[in-house]
């Protein structure tokens, strides 16, 4: 299965991602802020065994997602990524975000809320 390097600063959302990643046999890594997933993906870049996907979070204390996408892809540009957002309330324009993240590079953007099968579906995709 795949190596998922999940950016996520709310714990709860972060432990469900990673019980429905670990569900269908994938090894998570976890970084609670977009300034520790960086910190991390460069460390896994010169793995032999990188990241096959990042799912990171937006709206993030100390780095923003959109950041966060933009630097990981400078290390490596081949690299999934998965963009999620609840938006922080309600100023948060979804079309915008899809825009922004695929704009970046982003393969596939989740709007939160959203199931664990719309966002292992997602993962799959990237997969393929």
């Amino acid at each position: 299965m795949a190596k998922i390097l999940l950016i996520e600063d709310e714990e709860m959302v972060r432990y469900s991602l990673r019980c429905a990643l670990e569900s269908e046999g994938h090894e998570v890594l976890e970084a609670t802020d977009g300034e520790d997933g960086v910190s991390q993906f460069r460390e896994l870049a010169d793995d032999p065994n990188p990241a096959d996907i990042v799912v990171t979070d937006i709206l993030m204390p100390k780095k923003h997602g959109y950041d966060t996408i933009s630097e990981i892809l400078d290390i490596s540009p081949e690299t999934k990524i998965i963009a999620i957002s609840g938006g922080g309330g309600g100023e948060f324009d979804t079309k915008a975000f899809s825009e922004m993240s695929k704009f970046l590079g982003a393969e596939r953007m989740l709007a939160k809320p959203f199931s664990s099968e719309e966002f292992l579906l997602a993962v799959n995709n990237c997969l393929t």
